[in-house]
């Protein structure tokens, strides 16, 4: 709302959060274009770039298949055509990446996930230079009226307070569940940049630290397979949000929207797990139970 206007063209990276994309989507009808480069496009990130191209929005780790992008790369091509680059950062939290010491024109974090980590909190950070700040705050804050109230900052800071606990707790949890998910004979695929052995020496670059949210891809799978998995699970409640003490489990796949995930690029066996801060030997136990269930199909 701030930094496009129309014939302006945005360039999205690697897989994107959903309503990120509706709303992109949502602003063609003021003449705003966008196109969309997935993970083994990014590279090439030059050939996305048009001449109307005003802004490159990504995520990294993306969406569902947690594939990491090489940030700088994608800032310095941005930079050397005048192009603003913006990030969202959930997944790692300040503490595990840092992407503005890379380039990055503007940092945005969900405080509903990590930061708040209780589940009780809806929020939003935004972290860029002071100059663009000034300008987003007058533009495209202050006049569509967002003011987080009182008590939901205060929650935040909250959770401030014991982030850089609850995160080693999140990633010593999602690593065993990882550990144990490998192990399976029914997973095809894991995605976690822990499990990403091909971007290895760009992980180690980038992130400080692995989150608890992951995904995986259970064998020969569809709908009613990865039903019976999901609802045989107790500690892992059904959850499309993610990032707090409980563990959460969620499947793009519904009845009827096959052909949409295999355009998107997913399996039709995804399930995604937030790991949460119960303990790894609970949350394994949990899954056995997912397991069991599909063993019948």
């Amino acid at each position: 709302m701030t930094l496009l206007k129309a014939g302006d063209h945005v360039l999205f990276m690697n897989n994107i959060y959903g309503p990120t994309l509706q709303l992109a989507a949502h602003m063609e009808r003021f003449g705003i274009e966008y196109t969309v480069f997935d993970h083994e496009q990014a590279r090439a990130v030059e050939e996305g770039i048009k001449e109307n191209t005003r802004l490159i929005y990504l995520e990294s780790p993306g969406t569902m298949k947690m594939k990491v992008v090489d940030i700088k790369h994608i800032a310095d091509a941005a930079k050397k055509r005048g192009i603003y680059t913006m990030m969202d950062n959930t997944w790692a939290t300040p503490l595990f990446q840092k992407p503005i010491t890379l380039g990055v024109d503007i940092v945005i974090h969900s405080l509903t996930k990590y930061i708040g980590g209780h589940s009780d909190v809806v929020g939003g950070a935004v972290i860029s230079s002071h100059a663009l700040i000034k300008q987003l705050f007058f533009s495209g804050y202050q006049l569509f009226g967002s003011v987080l109230q009182a008590d939901s900052a205060a929650m935040i800071i909250r959770g401030l307070r014991t982030l850089p606990l609850r995160m080693k707790q999140h990633q010593d949890n999602a690593l065993q569940v990882i550990s144990y998910l490998e192990s399976r004979p029914e997973v095809k695929a894991v995605h976690h940049p822990a499990t990403d052995k091909q971007n290895r020496v760009l992980i180690e670059q980038q992130l400080l630290g692995y989150a608890g949210l992951l995904s995986f891809e259970l064998k020969d799978a569809g709908f009613e397979k990865v039903a019976a998995f999901i609802n045989h699970l107790t500690l892992f409640r059904i959850g499309t949000s993610w990032g707090g003490y409980e563990s959460l489990v969620n499947s793009p796949l519904k009845k009827g929207n096959h052909e949409q995930l295999k355009a998107q690029g997913f399996d039709l066996g995804m399930i995604r797990l937030s790991v949460g801060l119960e303990g790894a030997d609970m949350q394994i136990k949990d899954l056995e139970k997912g397991f069991q269930a599909v063993t019948a199909y």
